[in-house]
């Protein structure tokens, strides 16, 4: 599963190295996961994959992959990305 987004342009925030959560769940909402979690709300929950790029303000497209080792039943499946501690966009798709 590919999962990419754009970063918008932001001349405000701070450049550096961001880390993008990005969480996939299931129609039955369980998250596809390996096991890893990240702090949010203070609590921790588990996440699909993550990507640190450098930010420089500029817009900013990335990229993740999610290999596919079970089975995924179809359904709207929920994607939501988060970066410094916010979710930062969601969208859904579906599998038939």
């Amino acid at each position: 599963i590919e999962i990419a987004f754009t970063v918008s342009k932001n001349v405000t925030a701070a450049n550096g190295m961001r880390t993008f959560y990005i969480r996939i769940q299931k129609p039955t909402n369980e998250v596809l996961t390996k096991g890893a979690t990240f702090s949010y709300e203070d609590r921790q929950i588990a996440y699909s994959m993550d990507r640190t790029v450098e930010y420089t303000g500029e817009e900013l497209r990335v990229n993740a992959f999610w290999d596919v080792e079970e089975f995924l039943s179809a359904g709207n499946y929920n994607v939501s990305i988060f970066a410094d501690g916010h979710m930062i966009g969601s969208k859904s798709f579906a599998l038939k």
